[in-house]
């Protein structure tokens, strides 16, 4: 039996196949896979085990684990059964015990993860210039950036709290970022790579989050302490807005989806920027920066 990180950042157990025909799982779910199938090893026979998936990957929402009379292991889940010996299922087990961290694509040439300070986390840099970003920042970047792709001309003046940005496009060929001291010139080829560059480099700093909260029992406690905390401080940004029941919902919703164990690893980064274009886009300004503040803490680990 094999065993893969997917691209999406999910498992696959199979054997004979290329993938289109395996058994998905969540990356966060492999300790609980791992134990499942040492118990399954270590029972001689007569033994049934369900494990309901915490996550919507695959064909099935349950993996079943099973040892007959005559003492044959199945496994089945996502419309396959594999029969397997007690080695491979023990093997199976070790692997998933200690799998490699998910890794992401390097930013680019022109985005760097730096060491956070004060929520600065990305360097955005061509020509021997630079501007540092926080992740907030670097999303409303890269949508503008993303918009002016489809454009002949394009400017956009960002404005979020005291920090300024302007994102402009001149000619066929031309593009710059600005801020309040430094000017970044891109040629239509540069700006292709940092607009995928800061997709990736927000992944990145996603995904230090999600390793902060470990695999282990308690990962889940973590990741709902970090969601307390959206919660409350937005209940208390929002105050006394009519639809602050919602607002905040809709926040600890998504930001489950960014930083759960189980959630797919390009899908954080999607989840993350769209977010961030819903406040800036759509929110009174108000909430604009203290939110993007809140933003810069609750997904960037400071201390890495």
């Amino acid at each position: 039996m094999y065993i893969k990180i997917r691209s999406d950042g999910s498992l696959g157990l199979g054997r004979g196949t290329e993938g289109a025909e395996e058994i998905t799982l969540g990356y966060g779910e492999a300790h609980m896979i791992s134990a499942a199938l040492e118990k399954l090893a270590q029972t001689a026979r007569s033994y049934k085990q369900e494990y309901l998936k915490t996550t919507n990957v695959g064909g099935g929402n349950k993996i079943t684990f099973n040892r007959a009379d005559d003492g044959t292991i199945t496994i089945s889940g996502d419309r396959q059964t594999y029969i397997c010996t007690e080695d491979e299922i023990r093997q199976m087990a070790d692997h998933l015990k200690n799998l490699p961290p998910v890794e992401v694509a390097p930013p680019s040439d022109y985005v760097k993860k730096i060491k956070p300070s004060e929520g600065m986390c990305l360097a955005i840099t061509n020509g021997g210039k630079t501007i540092n970003v926080r992740l907030p920042e670097a999303a409303i970047i890269q949508t503008a950036l993303r918009s002016s792709i489809n454009s002949r001309f394009f400017n956009e003046p960002i404005s979020i709290g005291n920090r300024k940005f302007i994102v402009s496009r001149s000619s066929d060929l031309k593009w710059q970022l600005d801020d309040a001291s430094t000017t970044i010139r891109f040629t239509a080829y540069e700006v292709e790579a940092l607009v995928a560059g800061l997709h990736n480099g927000v992944l990145d700093v996603l995904m230090d989050v999600v390793k902060s909260f470990g695999s282990d029992d308690v990962s889940d406690i973590r990741v709902k302490s970090q969601l307390k905390r959206i919660e409350q401080e937005a209940t208390e940004l929002f105050g006394e807005d009519k639809g602050a029941k919602g607002l905040v919902k809709d926040l600890t919703k998504t930001t489950k989806k960014i930083i759960g164990i189980d959630e797919y690893a390009d899908e954080r980064a999607h989840k993350f920027i769209s977010m961030c274009n819903h406040v800036y886009g759509q929110m009174n300004t108000k909430y604009i920066e203290p939110l993007f503040d809140l933003f810069s803490k609750v997904f960037v680990v400071e201390n890495r």
